[in-house]
Parts: structure tokens; C-alpha cells; sequence
């Protein structure tokens, strides 16, 4: 099976960043230390997030999802994650 680029009207919907790390966190030794989030931040990700929540939402109205080269591109992913965890 071979898999082309998937063509459509919608730009890539781009996963949320993060660090992932291997590893567990280890707990703090110093029981100050905290993080904080401005307002401003947590607004700022609930829209990004709202955003693209609407994107998808457009996609599974269209059934984007449900074509060919997507679901090939799925199952491949699936296949892959189930392949490294073996």
C-alpha cells in the first residue's frame, strides 16, 4: 500500500505542543516552588483550543475523515504506535 498526500480544502490542524518525556516526573524538594499562568495565557489557549475544536468539527461535517488517503494515513499511524509498543 502506498500513501500520497491527503488534498483538501482544510490546512493541517496542528497538534497541541508539549513535552513528553520517557521518564516520570520526580517530586519537587523544594515544596516553594509553584508555576503560575496569567489570565491573559489561559485565555489566549482557550481560543487556540476553541479554534481547533471549530476546524475539526468543519472536517467531520464535511466527512473529510472518512475518505480514502485519511483513513489509509489512520490506520497507518495506528499501526506504527501498536508496532513501537510491542
Amino acid at each position: 500500500m502506498s500513501i500520497r498526500g491527503i488534498e483538501s480544502e482544510f490546512a493541517p490542524v496542528e497538534p497541541v505542543k508539549g513535552k513528553k518525556s520517557s521518564t516520570p516526573a520526580k517530586a519537587s524538594t523544594n515544596a516553594g516552588d509553584k508555576v503560575q499562568v496569567s489570565g491573559e495565557a489561559k485565555t489566549l489557549f482557550q481560543a487556540d483550543q476553541s479554534k481547533r475544536i471549530e476546524e475539526i468539527r468543519k472536517r467531520l461535517d464535511s466527512g473529510y475523515y472518512l475518505t480514502p488517503e485519511v483513513t489509509d494515513k489512520i490506520v497507518d499511524g495506528l499501526m506504527n504506535d501498536l508496532l513501537k509498543s510491542a
